[in-house]
């Protein structure tokens, strides 16, 4: 009798183990069609796919005519960012601002000036190069300068993003930027 009980316990341990799958699944088989579009999800907020910073009350002062623009402490840049400077130029009649990318070139009395930028993914750097001694500059060249900074996403280039980076308007709605503090009185520039 233990004979026969032992019978059906083997037959049932042998079906079992006929269903393990192991690491070899066999050749797959064809893949199958596509299945239909899922439903259309609710249309997001614009987003931004830059960042703007703006800096006023710049002076370059001698000796060196340079100043680092930290970016913010919550801000987290990345290796692959891309900083882009504006220089509010100055405001015309009707109270419209015009910003200049840098690098700028100005021809003064005495020579050739540039206001120019280095970036790192933590700051800006300004500084001016000339081909004449800085302080023979002037006030008018040197102080209460307003700059924009723009630090672009590595993605947006790698995307292929096309952005004509000398017009501030054009980035900023390119890039989906907020509306900064309008309303400056700046000194005529050049």
């Amino acid at each position: 009798m233990k004979k026969l009980s032992l019978l059906p316990a083997l037959l049932i341990m042998l079906s079992l183990a006929s269903c393990y799958v192991g690491d070899d699944d066999g050749i797959p088989g064809p893949v199958g069609p596509q299945g239909p579009q899922g439903p259309q999800g609710p249309e997001g907020a614009p987003g931004e796919s830059g960042y703007v910073f703006e800096y006023t009350d710049i002076n370059f002062t001698a000796p060196d005519y340079k100043v680092l623009l930290s970016y913010p402490d919550d801000f987290e840049g990345y290796d692959s960012d891309v900083a882009l400077v504006y220089l509010l130029w100055k405001v015309d009649q009707d109270g419209n601002e015009i910003w200049r990318a840098l690098p700028q070139t100005v021809i003064t009395e005495n020579g050739m000036l540039q206001y120019n930028f280095d970036f790192t993914k933590y700051d800006v750097e300004l500084f001016l190069d000339a081909e004449f001694p800085l302080d023979d500059l002037t006030a008018m060249d040197t102080d209460e300068w307003i700059a924009r900074v723009v630090v672009v996403p590595g993605e947006f280039w790698s995307s292929g993003g096309r952005l004509n980076v000398t017009d501030y308007n054009e980035v900023k709605k390119t890039l989906g930027l907020p509306e900064l503090g309008n309303g400056h009185s700046a000194l005529k520039r050049r």
